[in-house]
């Protein structure tokens, strides 16, 4: 009795369940989640939209760079060169500061663009810091 109770229960689980994400991935479908336009806190917006004090460029706050990795191999900082400017479409730079090879690609203007783009590479697994080079 408890099997055929039990044999019930799991096919009309089946029945009238929803799909998940998982059952998106069985049947060959690349999950991608949805992002919002942006994730930035309304502070942060405030901060963007203050007026610049710098007198050469009123919309830049500073050259703001991702930085990807740091590796204190130069062979393998090569190899992921190459993996990252594969992956990402940036002209990636080794930039030595003792005792790490650091990976760094980009370029923005504004911290906020930057970190948006930083958000948008972690949908694809690339972790990225948002540093400001000037």
């Amino acid at each position: 009795m408890h099997k055929v109770f039990f044999l019930v229960f799991l096919f009309s689980s089946f029945l009238f369940a929803d799909p998940t994400d998982l059952d998106s991935l069985f049947r060959g479908k690349e999950y991608r989640p949805v992002l919002n336009e942006s994730l930035r806190t309304t502070t942060e917006k405030i901060v963007e939209m203050a007026p610049s004090t710098s007198k050469s460029d009123k919309n830049s706050d500073g050259y703001y760079m991702l930085q990807f990795e740091a590796v204190a191999d130069f062979d393998a900082a090569q190899r992921r060169k190459a993996q990252l400017s594969a992956s990402t479409g940036y002209a990636i730079q080794i930039v030595f500061d003792t005792p790490f090879y650091k990976l760094r690609g980009g370029g923005w203007s504004s911290k906020a663009k930057a970190e948006d783009k930083a958000r948008e590479l972690s949908v694809s697994n690339i972790n990225a810091l948002v540093i400001k080079v000037r």
